[in-house]
């Protein structure tokens, strides 16, 4: 026969041999839902009995009817594991057991009560609809998915109600019911269960498709087995049906629970597929307490599903789902917060992002110009200023000052650079490229022995980290830190890093100022050749040469060499500032430097603020050195006026202030060169100049004396820290004061550059200071006053005034032995050999233990073609005071015929002390000439 599943309309053949009279119960294995089967003739059959505790059943317009009571045997219970092996029954022996199944796979009982209607399908499906349902306590829900039933569990015995009384048996249908849709009775009793007749469900269905061949002969199985193949059938329309026929309920077994639920389609290859589907039969009917305790179980099982899916699993899967959130950044450090408003307002106008200005700073950084250095600072400073946080913009920043200002960079923007690869470093880590820059930038102060020393540590710990670039520009640092101390490790660490990066250009430039440094000027300069050769713009290397050989003597090679460049750059503003520059600084034409610098002047609407600003810095200075004192001052306001910030223009206005002895003014431009020229012992004596210029003596004299501990070279700081002392009222510490500047070096300069934007002309540091030491003499006799005073005018420059007073002092005390040296050496000046030696013979027989007139006697003797006598009176004053260059000076001047090399020994020794004597520079030039 064929039956339709009541639920999802699956259709299905069984064979009428394997339904016994009491019909079975049919598992459809797609949905799994339990309903009654029959044959298609059936008798009356016998009416169940009542059950001993009935349950009541909830089915719309029907009344429940009560199951038979049954005993199930043991292999009842074990074919119950079996049948219901996908369902969970709940452990209960009150409830009561299945009669049908009884019937199929036990005895009979010994006696069955006549009740109900007779007919097993009927019973299963409850009363007619006309039947009136009777009143219930408290009426279960339906249950109308059995697998949800069973996977929900038992209820808790708190929500089972009470069983009601037993319902009377409603009389036995004696006529067939109608069809709904066309009226016709339904003898049938599967129609009747339906609700339609045969005829009015295939009107309304698809033409069903026949079933496969092979379908047809299914085996025969024997009536007690639990499995039957069923050939499928398609396309049957079970419309209407579902909503009218009750679903099947659970027929709970005592003592029995099932076992854990399979799939509907094991061993089935696929739905709808040709094989036989399996169909599972059981005992029908269930009681009323079983549907309340499977409607409490659902909705404990529904409401515990989702309470655990929304408040464990979602919140699980949202947790796996979703990534780690990232740690908050950490706060930028206040060295970082503290340059970023003052940036701001030089780049009002930001674009782009920050790694395109870290590319283009990258690429400024390679061309190795001066020129790209600024621009790659502000390139690297745009980039932070959009990203707070980069650290490669502060290494790049870091990297291009210190390339870029090399020792020209000022204290404020050294201290600046520093506070900024510091905190970086703190915060990224020792990175190689934060560690190289602080090299870098260590290196800008090549005096200082103990940042020397802490940029090599620098370089070593980049050395082991980086990849070769890196390791390059660390071997780099580690040859420019061994410059001074070791030429021969510093080529070797040179050449490392030519190895590692053939492309690093600044290796040719620093590798020449090793051999400066070891005295070798034909091998630096050819090496700065070298890199002219590559790059013919190279500032550096150009202006590296002509400083060379300005320092050497060689004036017109350093004019040559810029007059060349001008010829195939004729409008770049900077060769021709050079020139001009030469003018005043090194030539001492300050009128011709007056007039090269206007005529530049009359183009500068081709140059920018900044160039046109350092002409005007040299202006002023030239004006003032020709003694245009108005016109120096206005060209310095002009080029505070175009940059607020230069630092070489207030400079010239404070020394014009100075001499005009305005003290106001003068501190008015104290402040803006603090910290930014290029000589830290300079801006400690300016400043007091300044104080004693207010009248402060006592704080002037503590800034003169850390100007001379700063540099020792400054014999004008200590001639100003002694006239202080002496303003004062400190004549000891003045006399004190006086007697060691007595005693120094005379024929050593101060220390100034060549040439230099920060231009102070000789002796205007002590300019204004003649007739401030008078005051120390007490008497007419006192020799004290005349004497420095004459030392002071000596130092100044005015040798005419300078002789009157020591010509006094010789009067009042002949045997005066300082008086003497010094009057041999004005001798010498004037060229007056005889004279010099008679002063430095007198000045010997009175002071044998004074080292200036040992020195003074050699040097005359030197000029008196006296060569041995001469040795013989410098090594005297050597022995007496070690650090009087000028004597080593000139005993290597008369030992370089006879002995090159200990000549030469004498003057890297003298550099090694004093880079900027230029005198030893010059012998050694021309030693290394010689070849």
């Amino acid at each position: 026969m064929r039956i339709v599943c009541q639920k999802c309309a699956a259709a299905y053949a069984i064979d009428d041999r394997l339904i016994s009279p009491k019909g079975v119960r049919a598992q459809c294995p797609r949905c799994r839902h339990l309903q009654l089967v029959k044959r298609e003739a059936v008798g009356p059959p016998p009416e169940p009995v009542a059950p001993a505790a009935p349950a009541p059943r909830a089915a719309p317009q029907s009344a429940p009817r009560a199951a038979s009571p049954s005993h199930p045997t043991a292999g009842s219970s074990a074919l119950a594991a079996d049948l219901f092996n996908d369902l969970t029954a709940p452990e209960t022996a009150s409830l009561p057991p299945d009669p049908l199944f009884d019937g199929i796979m036990s005895p009979p009982p010994v006696a069955e009560p006549p009740q109900g209607s007779g007919d097993p399908l009927l019973d299963f499906l409850g009363p007619p609809p006309e039947a009136p349902p009777p009143p219930v306590a408290e009426a279960p829900r339906r249950v109308t998915n059995p697998s949800m039933a069973a996977a929900a569990g038992p209820a808790p015995q708190s929500f089972r109600p009470p069983p009601p009384a037993p319902a009377p048996a409603p009389a036995p249908v004696q006529a067939p019911a109608s069809c709904r849709e066309c009226g016709n009775p339904l003898p049938d009793p599967f129609d009747q269960a339906i609700g339609t007749c045969e005829d009015c469900r295939n009107k309304q269905a698809a033409p069903p498709q026949e079933p496969p061949p092979e379908a047809a002969a299914a085996p025969e199985r024997s009536s007690s087995a639990v499995n039957f193949d069923l050939p499928p059938l398609e396309s049957i329309d079970m419309s209407g049906v579902a909503s009218e026929a009750p679903a099947l309920t659970l027929e709970p077994r005592s003592g029995v629970r099932s076992s854990p639920p399979r799939s509907a389609t094991s061993g089935v290859s696929g739905p709808q597929s040709a094989q036989p589907l399996k169909m599972r039969t059981a005992g029908s009917g269930a009681g009323g307490i079983l549907k309340a305790v499977l409607v409490v179980v659902l909705l404990l099982a529904v409401g515990g599903g989702a309470g655990y899916y929304f408040l464990v699993m979602k919140p699980e899967a949202e947790t796996i789902a979703q990534p780690a959130l990232p740690p908050a950044p950490a706060p930028i450090p206040p060295a970082i917060k503290a340059v970023l408003p003052r940036w701001e307002l030089k780049h009002l106008d930001l674009a782009g992002s920050s790694v395109e200005r870290l590319e283009e700073g990258a690429k400024l950084l390679a061309k190795d110009q001066r020129s790209a250095y600024a621009e790659a600072e502000e390139s690297f400073q745009q980039a932070l200023l959009i990203e707070p946080r980069s650290d490669a913009a502060i290494a790049g920043y870091v990297q291009a000052v210190a390339l870029g200002r090399g020792t020209t960079v000022d204290k404020a923007t050294f201290d600046e650079a520093l506070s900024l690869v510091e905190a970086s470093e703190e915060r990224a880590g020792r990175t190689p490229a934060l560690l190289l820059a602080h090299a870098n930038l260590l290196l800008c102060r090549p005096n200082d022995a103990p940042l020397v020393e802490q940029a090599r540590a620098l370089a070593e710990e980049a050395l082991g980290k980086g990849i070769d670039q890196e390791k390059a520009e660390a071997h780099l640092v580690l040859g420019r830190a061994y410059v001074k101390t070791s030429g021969g490790l510093a080529n070797q660490h040179f050449d490392d890093a030519l190895a590692l990066n053939p492309t690093l250009q600044r290796v040719e430039y620093h590798r020449a100022l090793a051999n400066e440094a070891a005295g070798s000027y034909s091998l630096a300069i050819a090496a700065l050749k070298s890199r002219l050769e590559k790059d013919p713009e190279h500032w550096d290397s150009l202006s590296t040469m002509a400083r060379i050989y300005l320092e050497v003597g060689e004036v017109e090679q350093a004019r040559k060499l810029f007059e060349a460049r001008v010829k195939a750059q004729p409008q770049n503003v900077r060769l021709l500032l050079a020139l001009a520059v030469m003018r005043y600084q090194v030539d001492g034409n300050a009128p011709v430097a007056v007039r090269d610098l206007r005529a530049l002047l009359r183009n500068r609407q081709k140059y920018s603020d900044r160039d046109i600003a350092e002409i005007l810095v040299h202006l002023s200075a030239a004006e003032r050195m020709a003694g245009n004192m108005d016109a120096g001052v206005k060209a310095a306001e002009e080029a505070v006026g175009l940059v607020k910030d230069l630092a070489a223009g207030h400079l010239q206005l404070l020394l014009a202030a100075l001499a005009r002895g305005d003290a106001a003014k003068a501190a008015a431009n104290l402040p803006a060169i603090q910290g930014k020229i290029e000589d830290p012992s300079l801006e400690k004596l300016l400043e007091g100049r300044v104080r004693l210029a207010e009248k402060k003596p006592a704080e002037a004299q503590a800034l003169f004396q850390e100007a001379v501990k700063l540099d020792s070279r400054r014999h004008d700081a200590l001639l100003l820290s002694a006239i202080a002392a002496a303003q004062a009222g400190h004549r000891d510490d003045a006399f004190r004061t006086f007697f060691q500047v007595l005693q120094s070096d005379p024929e050593r300069l101060n220390p100034r550059p060549v040439t230099t934007l920060y231009f102070v002309r000789p002796g205007e540091t002590l300019a204004g200071m003649n007739g401030s030491v008078e005051v120390l003499s007490t008497s007419r006799e006192d020799v004290s006053g005349p004497l420095y005073e004459g030392l002071l005018l000596f130092h100044l420059g005015d040798r005419a005034g300078a002789e009157r007073e020591l010509k006094a002092v010789l009067e009042l005390d002949p045997s005066n032995a300082g008086a003497a040296a010094y009057m041999a050496l004005l001798s010498l000046q004037r060229g007056d050999a005889a004279k010099a030696r008679t002063f430095a013979t007198r000045a010997v027989a009175a002071g044998r233990q004074m080292p200036i007139a040992h020195l003074a006697n050699g040097l005359a003797l030197v000029a008196s073609k006296q060569v041995e006598p001469a040795k013989r009176s410098l090594r005297d004053a050597l022995n007496l005071a070690p650090a009087l260059l000028s004597a080593e000076v000139k005993l290597a001047e008369l030992e370089v015929a006879s002995n090159k090399e200990a000549a030469q020994a004498r003057l890297l020794k003298v550099l090694g002390l004093d880079s900027s004597y230029l005198s030893a520079k010059r012998l050694l030039f021309i030693t290394d000439q010689r070849g």
